[in-house]
């Protein structure tokens, strides 16, 4: 039998040097974004479902994808697009 954890679904924007990536990120039930980001993750990759890759500084569309892992020790910036789940 599996271990099955319940998540909530956070639109979030998540910033490297080169790109800006708009997507959806799962944190744990209960969990913040805050928290989520922080927390010491194995692999050190945050999947982003229905993402969207734009390019810097002109913000170009690049690629928009079902499915990205982004490397945490890339990202410069990330924030949910709203206040809630923060």
């Amino acid at each position: 039998m599996a271990l099955r954890v319940e998540k909530s679904k956070i639109e979030a924007v998540i910033y490297t040097q080169q790109y800006r990536i708009e997507g959806e990120v799962y944190v744990p039930r209960d969990s913040r974004f805050t928290d989520f980001m922080g927390a010491d993750v194995k692999l050190g990759f945050i999947p982003v479902t229905n993402g969207k890759v734009y390019a810097l500084p002109k913000d170009k569309l690049l690629h928009t994808v079902p499915l990205l892992n982004v490397n945490k020790n890339f990202i410069v910036i990330a924030f949910p697009k709203s206040s809630v789940g923060v």
